[in-house]
């Protein structure tokens, strides 16, 4: 077959080179002889006839005048003799008949050219000469000279062409027949097969790579034969049988391959599987039998695993459990064959056996104890809903005497002008707000405890959160004669940030406010600045420093633990419960940042909180100035004065209260004791806004609020809850129940007076020609 080939393209390139070379050199010369020669042979013709022509113009004229046809005769003769002239005529002018004529038709072979030539004697013509020449002397001639062009041309490229087959034969074919034999040696496995020594271009560099593949696939075969040896040793030696099953077209089974341990499990040997596997059913328990011929079937019809678990029977009689695992292959013809191992799992089924009988019983105690702890789990439940209903009733029964606390101190203060006086009330209202900060840091830290504080997502800027604390610490600063520095990154200064600027606010708050308290000379300095770019984010560093007391460094790992301070004297000295910087450690980790603190006792303290927030896209809005004391009520006063309000509140000390700081700026208040009385009297008067309590007898400020929506003059006016309950939850509910927005207690007269003032001012732009009627809920 190799030889064959190789004789098969030799006359394929002996073919196509003959034809390559002879085929387009005979063309191009037959194509230039063809078309060249004709037309050089047709000029020398031409070019002849015209000479014949001149000889006869210029010999005649004389001879013609003195009609001497003698000697014409002899110049005519003269011109025949060359062997293509056919006819020549010479005809006289003045007699109108032919002078001389002579002709020889039998020169007439191919094809006739004629010439003409009139004769003169000076100017006068006196005769007229016709010539006619055969041109198949030419013709003859450019045949013989075609096929001589051919003979040359074809005999010198044979001789190339012979001389290239033969080099070809002994450099390219024979090589190539030497390598097809060891080819096919190597083909048929005969390894040993060697190459006789060849030339160094590249057949002999090709014939080097056979070898090299010789040895490669020699190599190969030896470890693949070593390889199916310790295959089929660990096949012999394996707990189980290892086996390949085989389905056949006919729906027989056979074993294509079977273990030695065969004849442990089944009393069969493997030689006696290898044709018909009707023996190893046969060894199977009859109620498991039909399982697994119908598990192996629709194994095969799938071409999905196959796992059985069946009986079978030791030699002893007793009962022994096989478990059956294999793959199922698809092969050519149709046949299916599986490739698989059996294992004994008898003392699995009777640990399993065991193992259900103790099951059984851990399933009783299971339900016994999930019983308990369903007990528990109610127990638990009901505790955490008692805690939260008491941290909201502490909230407001601690809230609603705060408020008149809070609100009659300020009101008084507002009326006293002696000094003393005026210091008295201070105290009094610093007491009460560090009264309320505790309170605010217990039910914060429950609500953080809980997996209820939820974070808000505004826009900010760090400027303007640095700059409002650096407000709030300016009067405690200025007493202690400390400078509030503040120092903003410039790229982060006009960065609007999306976060929730009042918990990064607090934290940094407590760590200001706990700088001014443990220092009592030298300054407070607030820095922020960017760590680290995080694409459409950033990790932002706030850090307080200050020039106080300083921290030793075995009780900085306590500090922000909760309820741990610094040292438990300062409990006594400065105040506080503890919890203030556990709070800010639990709100960074809400914000997915850290805090820490680097000091040392006497040289101050600098305390650092990380975090992650967002970019926005928003421009900067320019920051408003912080109103001054009394700046609310004052602008309140001056454009609203006299409007009238309706308060629903059944605290009489709260009723007080709120009317007193109500009409201190120039508002007009009407009392409503409980919700009832608040939704008739809506309907008798106008009022510009409503203050609704929210727990008061009769009806509550829920349910009085949805009772006013539901009617036309109360559709659209503007509602703002007053609740000394602190929960997120719980203003939430006011919202959904149609109010407007939220005031906390203990009320805070300015923050009342500025919210008053917001909602009056969007009544009277309400109001205006041409505007919309719009009433956002929430604080703005």
């Amino acid at each position: 077959m190799s030889r064959k080939a190789s004789s098969s393209l030799f006359v394929a390139i002996a073919l196509g080179a003959s034809i390559g070379l002879l085929l387009p050199a005979l063309t191009v010369g037959g194509i230039l002889i063809g078309l060249r020669e004709p037309q050089v042979a047709a000029s020398a013709q031409q070019r002849d006839l015209e000479a014949k022509l001149d000889v006869l113009a210029s010999s005649l004229p004389e001879l013609l005048w003195n009609l001497d046809a003698v000697a014409a005769r002899e110049v005519v003769s003269a011109i025949m003799k060359s062997p293509d002239v056919v006819r020549v005529k010479v005809s006289d002018a003045s007699q109108g008949v032919p002078f001389i004529e002579m002709s020889y038709p039998e020169r007439k072979l191919g094809h006739a050219v004629q010439g003409e030539r009139e004769v003169f004697r000076g100017s006068t013509r006196i005769g007229h000469i016709q010539i006619e020449i055969d041109d198949h002397l030419s013709t003859e001639a450019l045949t013989r000279q075609r096929w001589l062009y051919g003979l040359t041309v074809g005999g010198q490229l044979l001789a190339s062409l012979a001389l290239i087959l033969a080099l070809l034969n002994s450099r390219v074919m024979r090589p190539l027949r030497e390598l097809g034999g060891f080819a096919n040696d190597l083909a048929e496995g005969r390894f040993s097969a060697q190459l006789k020594p060849g030339s160094h271009d590249e057949i002999g560099r090709l014939g080097g790579h056979l070898e090299n593949m010789r040895d490669a696939l020699q190599g190969q075969f030896d470890r693949q034969r070593a390889l199916i040896e310790r295959l089929r040793g660990m096949a012999e030696t394996v707990p189980g049988v290892v086996y390949q099953l085989r389905l056949g077209r006919d729906g027989s089974f056979s074993f294509a391959y079977v273990s030695e341990a065969v004849k442990d499990y089944f009393q069969l040997s493997a030689h006696a599987l290898g044709h018909d596997a009707r023996p190893w059913f046969e060894q199977i328990h009859p109620e498991d039998r039909p399982a697994v011929r119908e598990s192996l079937m629709t194994s095969a019809r799938h071409l999905a695993p196959w796992q059985q678990e069946f009986r079978t029977h030791n030699s002893d009689g007793s009962e022994r459990w096989l478990y059956g695992n294999a793959i199922a292959q698809l092969e050519e013809g149709g046949t299916v064959l599986w490739h698989g191992f059996l294992t004994d799992i008898s003392r699995q089924r009777r640990d399993a056996l065991e193992l259900g009988r103790y099951r059984h019983h851990l399933e009783e105690l299971v339900e016994a104890r999930t019983a308990e702890l369903a007990e528990a789990t109610q127990a638990a439940e009901a505790a955490s809903l008692a805690k939260s209903a008491f941290l909201a009733n502490m909230s407001h029964e601690i809230r609603t005497p705060m408020n008149a606390i809070i609100g009659l101190t300020y009101l008084v203060q507002s009326d006293t002008t002696e000094p003393v006086q005026q210091e008295r009330l201070q105290k009094v209202a610093d007491a009460a707000e560090h009264l309320l900060s505790v309170i605010n840091n217990v039910l914060d830290f429950s609500k953080i405890e809980a997996g209820k504080l939820q974070l808000e997502h505004s826009e900010f800027t760090v400027t303007q959160v640095l700059d409002n604390i650096s407000s709030m610490l300016a009067q405690r600063a200025a007493e202690k004669r400390l400078q509030v520095k503040v120092d903003v990154e410039p790229r982060l200064a006009k960065q609007v940030l999306l976060g929730d600027a009042q918990r990064i606010s607090e934290v940094l708050l407590n760590f200001a406010g706990n700088a001014v308290k443990f220092t009592e000379v030298g300054f407070v300095r607030l820095s922020a600045r960017v760590e680290r770019e995080l694409g459409h984010a950033l990790q932002l560093r706030f850090e307080v420093q200050d020039s106080g007391i300083g921290i030793a460094e075995d009780v900085q790992r306590r500090l922000f633990q909760d309820f741990e301070q610094a040292d438990s004297s300062t409990t006594r000295r400065y105040g506080g419960t503890g919890l203030g910087l556990a709070i800010c450690r639990r709100l960074a980790e809400l914000m997915q940042g850290e805090v820490g603190v680097h000091s040392a006792p006497g040289l101050g303290s600098r305390f650092w909180f990380s975090l992650k927030v967002e970019k926005s896209e928003a421009a900067p809005a320019a920051a408003a100035p912080q109103p001054r004391s009394h700046a609310a009520r004052e602008l309140l006063q001056q454009q609203f004065g006299g409007t009238r309000v309706l308060l629903a509140e059944d605290n009489a000390v709260n009723q007080e209260v709120a009317v007193a700081l109500l009409a201190s700026a120039g508002i007009e208040v009407d009392v409503a004791a409980d919700g009832q009385q608040a939704l008739d009297m809506i309907g008798q008067r106008d009022y510009a806004l409503v203050l609704m309590d929210v727990q008061m007898p009769v009806m509550d400020g829920l349910d009085a609020t949805r009772a006013i929506r539901r009617t036309e003059i109360g559709r659209d006016i503007p509602i703002l809850a007053m609740t000394a309950n602190a929960f997120a939850e719980e203003r939430q509910r006011c919202l959904e129940a149609g109010m407007n927005d939220h005031v906390a207690k203990p009320v805070v007269a300015e923050q009342l007076f500025a919210t008053l003032h917001l909602w009056f001012s969007r009544a009277a732009a309400s109001r205006r020609p041409g505007s919309i009627n719009a009433q956002p809920t929430g604080t703005p």
